[in-house]
């Protein structure tokens, strides 16, 4: 939507769009000119953030409700089925990491000071870099 338009811009402020197969229930992520969204299928899309021009797709085993995190020049996602995919925040789909984790989350990844916090159902999980890794 182009924000710049006054009015009712309900057709003219459309700049671009782009299909799902379903809803989704989160707001995208936007690093290096590229859009991370996840859909209530399951499924995480990479997109042009200026054109909507899809780049690839990733299905994970459940339903997502989280949003995408990009951090670190990686995109984060979790889906109800457990699943905390890591992805290269890139054109080309890059699986950097799939774990499945103890229990389901609907929450979103959250990075600061260097930790990334991942909460489950009735957990809280903080994940640091430690020694290069």
């Amino acid at each position: 939507i182009d924000a710049t338009g006054t009015g009712d811009i309900t057709e003219s402020g459309e700049l671009w769009a782009y299909s799902m197969d379903t809803h989704c229930a989160c707001t995208p992520a936007i690093a290096n000119g590229l859009a991370f969204i996840t859909d209530c299928r399951g499924v995480v899309h990479c997109v042009d953030a200026d054109t909507g021009a899809p780049y690839w797709t990733h299905e994970l085993s459940d339903e997502i409700w989280a949003s995408t995190l990009v951090a670190d020049g990686k995109v984060y996602a979790v889906s109800r089925g457990r699943d905390f995919c890591v992805f290269a925040a890139a054109k080309e789909k890059q699986v950097l990491a799939e774990i499945k984790l103890p229990q389901r989350t609907a929450s979103t990844p959250v990075a600061a000071n260097g930790v990334l916090y991942v909460a489950t159902m009735d957990r809280l999980y903080a994940i640091q870099e430690s020694g290069g890794q």
